[in-house]
C-alpha cells in the first residue's frame, strides 16, 4: 500500500513537472508545438489531446469546438502548428470543406480523421489541402508519428491508396508495352496492305485503330489536329471508308 502511495506520489510529481516545464517554455518566449484538435464533440476532443499528450509531452494539444474558431487559435498561439480536423461530412460537400478549410489555415498542415474510409473521401481531401488523411481507429502511436511526419513537411496517404496507385502504375505499364507491341504489328500490315496510303496517313490509321482522338493523334505525331483532320479525311476517301469508325476496324482487322 505504502509503496502504491509512493508511486502515485511520483506520478504526481512528474507530472506537475512536465506541466511546469511548458509554463517555464512559453514565459521565456519559447515557441512550442501545438496540435490544434478541431470536433464539436467534448468527448472526442478530451480524449484525443489525452491520447496525444500520454504517448508525446512534447505536443501540447490544443482543443476547438468549431472549424470557424482555428484561425483564432492560430492567430494567437504562435509556434509550430499542425491542425488535426475531424471531418464529418462524407460526401462532396466534405471535400469541399476541407478545400477551403486548408486555404483558410495557409501554410499550416490540416490531418483530416474520419469514420469513413472511402477512398473517393480519402483522394478528394488529400488533393484539395489535406497533408494527411487517418482513420478515427488509427492507433494512438501511428496517429502521433503521423502529426511528426506533417511537422516535418511530409505527406501520409493510408495505404489503401498507395496500393491502388501502385497497381494503376503496374497496369498502365503493362498495357503500355501491349500497345507498343501491338502498334508495331499495326504499323506492318497497315503499310502491307493500305499501298496508297502515305507514310503520314499510315501512322495516322494506326492511331485511330487505337482508339485515338484526334487531339491525342495531334500530340503523338506532333503535328496541329486541322493537319489530323486532314489525313483523317484522306484515308476515309482512299479506303472508301464512310467514317473514321470503319475506317478503324478495316485497320484492326489487320491484326486480329
Amino acid at each position: 500500500m505504502a509503496d502504491r502511495v509512493k508511486d502515485g506520489r511520483n506520478k504526481g510529481i512528474v507530472a506537475h513537472t512536465e506541466i511546469y516545464g511548458r509554463e517555464e517554455s512559453r514565459a521565456r518566449g519559447e515557441s512550442s508545438i501545438r496540435i490544434v484538435v478541431a470536433d464539436d464533440r467534448r468527448l472526442c476532443r478530451e480524449c484525443v489531446r489525452l491520447l496525444i499528450e500520454s504517448i508525446d509531452p512534447d505536443l501540447e494539444v490544443v482543443e476547438v469546438e468549431r472549424a470557424d474558431l482555428i484561425g483564432e487559435k492560430l492567430k494567437h498561439d504562435p509556434g509550430q502548428c499542425v491542425v488535426l480536423y475531424n471531418l464529418v461530412f462524407t460526401d462532396a460537400e466534405g471535400i469541399e470543406f476541407v478545400a477551403s478549410l486548408a486555404v483558410s489555415i495557409g501554410d499550416v498542415p490540416l490531418v483530416v480523421m474520419c469514420d469513413k474510409n472511402d477512398r473517393e473521401l480519402m483522394r478528394g481531401c488529400l488533393e484539395r489541402g489535406a497533408k494527411a488523411f487517418l482513420s478515427s481507429s488509427t492507433p494512438g502511436p501511428m496517429l502521433v508519428a503521423i502529426l511528426r511526419l506533417v511537422l516535418a513537411k511530409g505527406v501520409y496517404a493510408p495505404p489503401e491508396l498507395v496500393l491502388d496507385a501502385e497497381i494503376g502504375k503496374q497496369t498502365e505499364s503493362m498495357l503500355g508495352r501491349r500497345r507498343n507491341g501491338n502498334s508495331a504489328r499495326r504499323e506492318a500490315a497497315i503499310a502491307e496492305n493500305f499501298t496508297t496510303l502515305t507514310r503520314r496517313q499510315r501512322d495516322v490509321l494506326a492511331l485511330i485503330s487505337l482508339g485515338m482522338s484526334n487531339r491525342e493523334i495531334a500530340e503523338s505525331l506532333e503535328m496541329c489536329e486541322n493537319t489530323v483532320k486532314a489525313h483523317v479525311k484522306q484515308v476515309m476517301r482512299k479506303l472508301r471508308a464512310e467514317n473514321r469508325t470503319q475506317a478503324a476496324l478495316m485497320a484492326d482487322r489487320l491484326v486480329a
